[in-house]
């Protein structure tokens, strides 16, 4: 309604600020969604929005049924079930890209042997998913009887692999002492596994259909060198996604699906980002660690975390 600011005024200050669209809208438009930190843009978390679901019961709220020979993975995070933070996983349809959330679990009361029963079942329902669990609490103890109680056996393993932090392997070898049946969320792994999400979510490569899990990302903010959930928020589906992100980048991933994520994100061109991202702009209405500088760049800069990866000459 301003004089003089039609589309070609708002293209044209667009490009002044490289196409920066949510600068744009905090500068011109008085629209904000989450702070100015949150991990994925405020511009892109406006387009999030979340589908009905078909099942919805005990924590578990399911968008999608199994779809026989599709792949399947369950990204988990573990709590200690007192009522405080939630323990929480989600299904991911990785049978091509875009990937696709399918069904989520949060509930903060459940114990960890229920837990284990609940991710089994699940699992099996969706093709023996693999499931990939956070062990750096109880967690371990969810692994662990998800093996022995259960024998389930899609358990993603993994090993320290010095500078590069964890990798995914077979759970066999020589050295069994330094391989863990589960992931433990280290400095490298929350730095990788946040840069891949931000550029899966902000690129339209992972679906999100769950309305608790685009409220978290949209309190999932910088805190000091790292991201966590914003005072009185949780993060625990939040952080369920940023391992699953982590996972596309491995080597398993890639022989399990047949797909290179990272590859694919960088070989989409500019120009169909940028139609995609305004496509769903003009949509709307308007409205743990300590991390070193390196640590913290990689989130921020995906092509530094190209190159730390070392995976393109």
């Amino acid at each position: 309604m301003v004089p003089g600011r039609d589309e070609r005024w708002r293209q044209e200050t667009l490009g002044a600020m490289d196409f920066d669209l949510e600068k744009f809208a905090q500068e011109f438009e008085c629209a904000w969604l989450g702070s100015s930190g949150t991990l994925i843009s405020g511009a892109v978390l406006k387009t999030l929005v979340s589908m009905r679901p078909l099942n919805e019961r005990d924590g578990l709220t399911q968008y999608y049924q199994p779809v026989p020979k599709h792949s399947y993975v369950i990204s988990v995070d573990v709590s200690r079930g007192k009522g405080l933070d939630y323990s929480a996983f989600h299904v991911i349809d990785v049978t091509k890209m875009p990937y696709q959330q399918v069904c989520t679990y949060r509930n903060n009361m459940v114990t960890p042997l229920d837990y284990a029963d609940i991710i089994h079942r699940i699992g099996k329902a969706y093709n023996t998913a693999s499931v990939l669990v956070e062990v750096n609490d109880v967690g371990q103890q969810v692994a662990d009887s998800l093996f022995m109680d259960y024998e389930y056996e899609s358990i993603i393993y993994t090993h320290g692999a010095g500078p590069r932090g964890k990798q995914i392997t077979t759970g066999f070898g020589k050295n069994q002492k330094k391989i863990e049946r589960g992931v433990r969320t280290t400095k490298i792994v929350k730095a990788v596994g946040c840069s891949m999400l931000k550029l899966l979510v902000e690129q339209r490569q992972l679906i999100i259909n769950d309305h608790s899990t685009i409220h978290e990302l949209s309190r999932f903010s910088r805190k000091g060198t790292s991201y966590e959930a914003e005072s009185g928020a949780n993060d625990d589906l939040a952080m369920g996604l940023v391992l699953f992100a982590w996972m596309t980048d491995q080597q398993y991933f890639k022989e399990l699906t047949d797909i290179n994520t990272l590859a694919k994100l960088r070989d989409r061109s500019e120009e169909e980002m940028e139609s995609e991202l305004f496509d769903f702009y003009y949509a709307q209405d308007g409205v743990d660690d300590d991390y070193s500088d390196e640590s913290i760049d990689l989130i921020n800069n995906p092509q530094k975390m190209v190159e730390f990866r070392g995976l393109f000459s």
